[in-house]
């Protein structure tokens, strides 16, 4: 629109600086073609250019005055209609046009006052006079979207502010307004967010976004709902337009990074925390995050690799030595595991697996009352964690030399758990049918 506009302005200019007989007349008459054309701009000039021909040519005064209006300029208004009328003092119209003006002013000064007043349907009917009688007035939209905004009626705020900027998309204090709004917008979809209301938190972070595309924070909270929500598609979309409004936002990286892991692509997710760490080198999550891929996928001392370089960068950040313990449970390196996984549980007291992975370790080496107190500690944080009950049957019945009714009541809890059910069965049979078992 913007291009047509300028080439518009070009045509006319072009055309009229090769006239002979250029008069105020034509500029004026290719000026009411821009105003229908919403080019204010080229209009503004086209009547200034009139005016530059013949200083008193009114119409040109008068059509500035109602641009001068639209961008809110009410003293400029003022001077071009006195222009007017002095240059034209039998035309009535504009002297009528004048006594408007004053009504105006008296209009948007009186709204001012009620909406400082906290009288917001006063306001409303102050600033709609204004708006029926000059529906271009920036001021008086905005203005109104202000009154729905302390009402609370964001949706209502919005619709005016961008009837304002359809009449002058550059009014300043339209557009710092619409970012306002967006802003508390995007509290009260925290608000929801904290509250667990995911579907009304999704509903204001989508708002936010669509009154302003460059707010990567919104962009970000979406991601994490659609995460909540298990959408990774949907979240995997969030977050790449988090990064795409705001290239070094690390956390939105990482974000990106964990919703491509879940959706299967462990590339994907490898480059993103790669994007991550190359912004923020100090990211401990996003090496430990690269090292549980290369865990999964048998790529084993790439995972020791990023494991240690999380703990070199933050020592304080608990869950690589929980990957590195897992590595080590799997080489049978059972003391480095319990070095590892009490590292853990020392930085972090709250983290159940490390504690199930504790029992775990305990239970391959025998040692049932380190175990049991193990596997309870994880239960506490839990409370239904399949494997912490299976882990606890199991050191409840130590090889025979513990309490069997204690083990199966554990086992048959872990039973109820799909993740651990075969694990469970397999336990009790072992505990009911012992001579299976022997060699």
């Amino acid at each position: 629109m913007k291009t047509t506009k300028l080439l518009l302005m070009l045509v006319i200019l072009m055309s009229l600086s090769f006239a002979d007989d250029l008069v105020p007349d034509d500029l004026y008459t290719n000026g009411l073609e821009s105003l229908k054309l919403s080019d204010w701009d080229s209009a503004d000039s086209l009547f200034k250019a009139a005016l530059n021909l013949d200083a008193d040519f009114a119409p040109a005064m008068v059509q500035l005055a109602k641009i001068s209006v639209r961008n809110g300029d009410m003293d400029q208004t003022k001077d071009y209609l006195r222009q007017a009328i002095e240059a034209d003092p039998e035309n009535q119209e504009y002297r009528e046009e004048y006594d408007n003006l004053n009504e105006i002013n008296k209009f948007m000064s009186q709204g001012a006052r009620e909406l400082d007043a906290g009288e917001y349907e006063n306001a409303i009917t102050s600033y709609s006079k204004v708006y029926e009688k000059y529906p271009y007035m920036t001021e008086a939209i905005y203005s109104l979207g202000v009154v729905k905004m302390r009402q609370g009626d964001f949706d209502a705020a919005i619709e005016y502010f961008n009837k304002a900027l359809a009449v002058n998309e550059n009014h300043e204090k339209t557009l710092k307004a619409l970012k306002s709004v967006a802003g508390n917008m995007f509290n009260e979809g925290n608000n929801y967010y904290r509250r667990r209301d995911y579907n009304n938190a999704l509903d204001y972070y989508k708002k936010v976004v669509a009154i302003d595309n460059s707010f990567y924070q919104a962009y970000y909270q979406l991601g994490v709902v659609e995460t909540r929500l298990k959408n990774n598609r949907s979240a995997i979309k969030a977050y790449s337009n988090a990064v795409a409004a705001k290239s070094d936002f690390y956390q939105g990286w990482y974000g990106l990074g964990i919703s491509k892991r879940s959706d299967g692509d462990n590339q994907g997710a490898l480059k993103a925390f790669q994007k991550a760490i190359d912004i923020n080198p100090g990211y401990a999550k996003a090496y430990c995050a690269m090292g549980d891929i290369y865990y999964k996928t048998s790529k084993f001392d790439k995972a020791k690799s990023s494991c240690q370089q999380a703990i070199q960068v933050d020592g304080s950040y608990a869950k690589p030595y929980i990957t590195l313990a897992t590595i080590n449970i799997d080489n049978k390196e059972y003391d480095q595991a319990l070095v590892n996984l009490e590292l853990a549980t020392a930085l972090d007291r709250k983290d159940s697996k490390a504690w199930l992975k504790i029992a775990q370790v305990h239970n391959i080496l025998g040692n049932c009352d380190e175990a049991k107190r193990a596997a309870r500690k994880s239960l506490d944080l839990s409370g239904k964690s399949g494997g912490a009950w299976l882990e606890l049957g199991i050191a409840e019945y130590c090889g025979g030399a513990g309490n069997k009714t204690a083990a199966l009541n554990a086992l048959e809890k872990a039973r109820g758990d799909r993740t651990w059910k075969t694990y469970a069965e397999y336990e009790m049979d072992k505990i009911r049918n012992p001579h299976r078992y022997q060699n």
